[in-house]
């Protein structure tokens, strides 16, 4: 059961209006804090990695190893779309997005050659591409396929103005393409390009800082940082509600756990956006980025606890970019969301905080406080999740 009270509110105007401030990674370490991305924009995600996979036997290898159902889609049918890969215990090893190919494109093997056989380009975080691509290879057998590093560009882009986000991106005559991103309303899209097409996409440019701001706002983790690889489950990563999960397809790596989680066990802890601030302040009342402020942030990951009182961690402080973040939370603990008829720990007045010791001074204690938003979103995947749920008892 969802109530009201914490549903993030997030300031669209206020976010585009303010202006950028200096601000404290920590005690000892001064920065800038980065532009609001624009209302209508685009960003070139360089931190993130491509890892072409293609041969007669891909679809069905990528299909034993992915989150998602991959069977039975086209390049025509599908730009692309949202997945993950899990280890045998069901930990998330790599948060990805997959786009089947068309030989039309004119993708190359690393032998320069274009291949017309069946494929897929990965889209991964970078620091994780030879590790996915080692992760691949080491379940290869004698399927016959082929796994080697691809070299397009990678574009997020966006329009909160008009909110258009249709239809995928699938022509290939244009040598780009791309897919609607599913995790959160009003993601914009993601868009892979064989050249520099940043005069071509409407809106301002942003830099990945900005993005980052924009897709921690409203509550979307990416990555070994916030999806810390080999611990996080996909669940309390969100990626059920991200559509990132296909609860009806046969096997895959990691399956039993994510399947049983989601017909008989409660999730209680989700990755929340969140919002720091000085422990002499009131607590906000909706969550806004705000790169004037002065904060120092949390050598993360970190443990959130009451601030008055003491007892179990509430959660764990992932990453955070100025005064907004995201947390791994304990939802009857820091939230109003009710998961079972015992109902909700939470109340109005309990605070929480992060501490952790100063760079330079291991000997002193800093504090800042920190409340989390629940997205609205959430709400529209916790029905999907108990329709689901429904249909399979």
């Amino acid at each position: 059961m969802f109530t009201r009270a914490l549903r993030s509110q997030l300031c669209e105007v206020c976010l585009a209006s303010t202006n950028r401030s200096s601000f404290s990674r920590s005690a000892s370490t001064a920065s800038v804090f980065p532009s609001p991305p624009p209302a209508t924009g685009f960003a070139r995600l360089t931190n993130r990695a491509l890892v072409l996979l293609y041969g007669r036997d891909a679809t069905h290898y990528l299909q034993g190893l992915t989150t998602t159902n991959i069977k039975d889609l086209t390049f025509d049918e599908a730009g692309g779309f949202y997945s993950a890969f899990l280890n045998a215990q069901g930990r998330v090893l790599h948060d990805v997005f997959i786009y089947p190919i068309d030989h039309a494109l004119g993708l190359e093997g690393k032998d320069g050659i274009t291949h017309n056989k069946p494929g897929f380009i990965i889209d991964v975080d970078k620091a994780q591409a030879a590790t996915l691509r080692s992760h691949l290879k080491r379940y290869r057998l004698r399927a016959k396929v082929a796994i080697e590093p691809a070299n397009w560009h990678i574009w997020s882009t966006w329009d909160d103005v008009n909110a258009k986000d249709s239809e995928n991106l699938t022509d290939p005559s244009t040598q780009y393409f791309g897919c609607v991103d599913t995790r959160a309303p009003g993601m914009g899209k993601r868009i892979l390009s064989s050249a520099d097409i940043s005069k071509t996409l409407p809106g301002e440019e942003s830099s990945v800082a900005g993005y980052d701001i924009r897709r921690i706002l409203k509550g979307v983790p990416q990555g070994p940082s916030e999806i810390i690889s080999g611990e996080a489950l996909p669940q309390e990563s969100n990626m059920d509600y991200m559509s990132g999960i296909d609860f009806r397809k046969g096997c895959y790596v990691g399956q039993e756990l994510t399947i049983r989680t989601h017909h008989t066990g409660v999730v209680r802890k989700r990755i929340l956006p969140v919002q720091l601030y000085n422990m002499d302040e009131e607590p906000p009342d909706r969550l806004q980025y705000n790169p004037a402020s002065s904060l120092s942030l949390p050598n993360a990951p970190r443990n959130i606890a009451r601030v008055d009182t003491k007892g179990r961690s509430a959660g764990k402080f992932l990453r955070g970019v100025g005064n907004i973040g995201l947390a791994l939370c304990r939802l009857e603990t820091m939230t109003d969301v009710k998961l079972t008829e015992e109902g909700s720990q939470w109340t109005p007045q309990q605070e929480f905080k992060v501490s952790w010791l100063a760079e330079e001074d291991q000997a002193e204690e800093l504090e800042v406080k920190i409340k989390a938003f629940v997205p609205s979103w959430h709400g529209n995947g916790l029905s999907i999740r108990n329709m689901h749920r429904q249909q399979n008892t």
